[in-house]
């Protein structure tokens, strides 16, 4: 294992709702984007920073993709209200209000266009 270089985490999925995957991680929640590709038919991705982290968005143009259940993208954030009234703003579906955490964090929950949930935190 190099301990000179930071390790990360990727979380990806594929959908057959691409395009307005894309619209929702790009132009959206302006994610930024840090690599993307299209190699033809069923060979498309994008991968967006997100923190730490980053999200891959992978096309699935021929099998049937099953939406997750009850798994949540969790993503910190400088400043929770102003991520929160951009989301609002930006017409994104926020699916829980902001609440106060037992264990000191705030966060919202909003989903994209496969009812995928993300979470966005803070530590203050």
């Amino acid at each position: 294992m190099d301990n000179d270089r930071t390790m990360e985490f990727r979380f990806s999925f594929f959908t057959q709702k691409y395009r307005e995957s894309i619209v929702f991680y790009k132009d959206t929640l302006k994610l930024p984007v840090v690599n993307s590709w299209n190699r033809g038919f069923n060979d498309s991705g994008y991968l967006f920073k997100a923190a730490s982290s980053h999200i891959v968005v992978l096309q699935s143009a021929t099998k049937q993709v099953e939406p997750l259940i009850d798994a949540v993208i969790l993503i910190e954030v400088e400043d929770l209200d102003s991520q929160y009234d951009f989301c609002r703003k930006q017409g994104v579906e926020i699916v829980q209000e902001i609440q106060k955490r037992e264990w000191g964090d705030r966060d919202f929950k909003v989903v994209d266009p496969n009812r995928l949930v993300l979470g966005f935190y803070s530590k203050k």
